[in-house]
């Protein structure tokens, strides 16, 4: 699934609270068979495709296929039966109503749907050609995910146990399909999916031989920084569900900016991570000491006490090492049972948490002011109405300005392909015209549909060859909204300290995108109603080269008009995805507004009610960390 060194699990193609993009659906055969492949319905949204909705089914579901951490507790509960991180969450929801804090429904959702999950992903995340995928080979002691020198892996894909042998694919679509372990590369290879032009979402992998790792679920996605923008995309929308994750750093060089920014994203979602130093058989003893000892400076500058590093290489004399990561690391997190699910779902609680304590301290400090100054006080941290109306207006903007662009670029992609599809058709046309000469009737009976059926069949290959191309910008939008919203956010979190003396930290969850479905491919009339009433009179004995040019000229025309009908209808397709996004954007905006006020507005009599709340989060965000 990775280049020649690489072995990674990472993140998967959109979950938890990054639902994954739903990319459009191509003109294509549902394939959903294949036993032990649940139904889709009644799932936690975000949560594993295997997972039903919730409760003891969802953790013996996972248990079943070894892909979750099973506990006699409930989800989210200590392994000995004391109020745990459900309970803390069941604390935490009624305060978001009971104070009218929207701004923190999002995350809240979040941490239950990871709650109900009940899954250990351990995730190896890294640059491509960090060495991941060759990890994960010598992990399942076969070659099973393909490798190269340059970026190999594509899509998300997921390993664990099974009693028996098999993969499945699951498309961006909805459709899933069960495949053998030897065609993976078809689906995963960059080389043999470009772009993931076959719209998968991750393939998932049940191997008897990862027994000893019942419980947890390992990882591979594409590597980060390549060339490949789409990869990186990839494996940034599957952060949210990591559990241990396992950086893979390569030797040469031994850490990067980017390696510390991406431990540093990975400290809000888990609390356990380490690094994996790869590749350490390029170098002699001296110089892997330097390296490693490199490495844990580094480490140790900006995280106190470090973390934990494993150096590896999967070649033979490095056999101490691989035991050290089992024993130490994976092994361990096995026999742990539910105890490391739980502590990330309370790491995840805790942040949530402290920043509803944060909203109820603003609250408590606006009830101690008099009523006369609120309205002042809520024009100081949020600013007169020009300005929340300048936020909204530059939401706007940054949506107008992608859906201005949009046919052009959309038709810069498809026109340079009108002059190979009208050949390859004229090509296909003089071999089967000889056969349609009987009469100008039975040749256009047999044209007309062959036309739309091959128009048709060149126009959903175009349009899914080119589907990540116009998929990207909607990807963009969903960041730069996701950005100006953080920015708000950090204006806001500013302006609060200077009033109240208390910021509000609170964080930003990437604004999920709902790709559009896929434009049906429609081909319109090729013939107009004067040659149809005259077809019986016309005799193909002297007008057959005649017929000849006009069916040529007509295949001609038929792929401009059609070429411009899809351009139209992929222009349509996202606008209504970049309206979606401004709609989401704007109940976010309004959302946080609307709590900042909420809390600003708190009346003075309510300073005890908000103190003993206050008391209790803070009692159980603290017994919880």
């Amino acid at each position: 699934m990775e280049q020649a060194d690489g072995a990674r699990p990472a993140q998967e193609a959109a979950l938890p609270q990054n639902t994954p993009l739903m990319e459009p659906e191509p003109p294509a055969v549902r394939g959903d068979g294949g036993e032990g492949l649940e139904g889709r319905a009644g799932r936690v949204p975000g949560t594993s495709p295997d997972v039903p909705a919730g409760g003891a089914g969802a953790r013996e579901a996972a248990g079943e296929r070894g892909g979750g951490l099973r506990s006699d507790s409930v989800p989210g509960t200590r392994a000995d039966g004391s109020d745990g991180a459900a309970a803390t969450l069941e604390l935490i929801a009624p305060m978001i109503r009971k104070y009218g804090l929207e701004a923190l429904e999002d995350f809240l959702d979040s941490c239950r749907r990871f709650a109900a999950e009940g899954t250990v992903n351990v995730a190896i995340l890294g640059r491509f050609k960090a060495g991941k995928t060759t990890f994960l080979n010598d992990l399942m002691g076969r070659a099973l995910l393909p490798v190269g020198v340059i970026p190999v892996t594509s899509v998300v894909t997921e390993i664990g146990y099974g009693r028996q042998e098999r993969a499945a694919v699951e498309f961006v679509d909805g459709r899933r399909e069960e495949t053998g372990v030897e065609r993976l590369g078809e689906f995963v290879d960059e080389s043999r999916n470009p772009g993931n032009r076959k719209g998968v979402a991750r393939v998932r992998l049940w191997l008897p031989g990862m027994e000893r790792y019942r419980g947890l679920r390992f990882v591979d996605t594409p590597g980060m920084e390549s060339v490949f923008a789409h990869n990186t995309e990839a494996s940034r929308g599957w952060l949210p569900n990591v559990g241990l994750a396992l950086v893979a750093v390569g030797v040469d060089p031994p850490l990067t900016q980017h390696d510390i920014e991406l431990i540093a994203e990975l400290e809000r979602y888990t609390p356990r991570i380490a690094l994996l130093l790869t590749k350490i058989d390029l170098l002699d003893e001296e110089g892997r000491r330097q390296v490693e000892q490199f490495v844990r400076r580094q480490l140790e500058a900006r995280w106190e006490g470090g973390l934990p590093v494993y150096p590896y290489s999967a070649k033979p004399g490095f056999e101490a090492q691989r035991r050290r990561l089992e024993t130490e690391l994976l092994g361990k997190l096995r026999k742990e049972g539910a105890e490391p699910f739980e502590e990330i779902l309370r790491h995840k609680v805790e942040s949530l948490g402290r920043e509803a304590a944060e909203y109820l301290t603003v609250a408590l400090k606006a009830a101690e002011r008099a009523e006369s100054e609120r309205e002042a006080l809520r024009r100081r941290v949020l600013g007169e109405k020009a300005a929340l109306d300048d936020t909204r207006l530059g939401l706007e903007l940054i949506v107008r300005h992608a859906a201005g662009t949009s046919r052009a670029a959309i038709e810069s992609r498809l026109r340079p392909h009108a002059n190979e599809i009208a050949a390859r058709l004229s090509r296909e046309f003089e071999a089967k015209f000889p056969e349609w000469t009987a009469s100008l009737a039975a040749a256009m009976e047999r044209f007309e549909p062959w036309l739309e059926e091959a128009l048709r069949r060149e126009l959903a290959a175009l349009s899914a060859a080119q589907r990540q191309e116009f998929l990207e910008p909607v990807k963009r939008v969903s960041r730069q909204l996701s950005q100006a919203l953080q920015d708000f956010r950090n204006r806001l979190s500013e302006k609060m300290l200077e009033a109240l003396g208390v910021p509000l930290k609170t964080s930003q969850l990437e604004m999920p995108a709902a790709e559009p479905r896929e434009p049906d491919i429609r081909v319109g009339k090729i013939f107009d109603r004067n040659w149809e009433l005259l077809s019986w009179a016309i005799p193909m004995t002297l007008f057959r080269g005649v017929v000849r040019r006009h069916f040529r000229h007509k295949i001609e025309r038929a792929v401009e008009i059609n070429l411009a009908r899809l351009t139209s209808q992929w222009n349509d397709a996202l606008a209504g995805a970049y309206a979606a996004l401004l709609g989401e954007s704007k109940r976010r905006l309004e959302a946080l507004i609307h709590t900042v006020v909420q809390v600003l507005n708190t009346a003075g009599g309510r300073t005890e009610e908000i103190r003993g709340d206050l008391a209790r989060l803070r009692e159980a965000v603290l017994r919880e960390g």
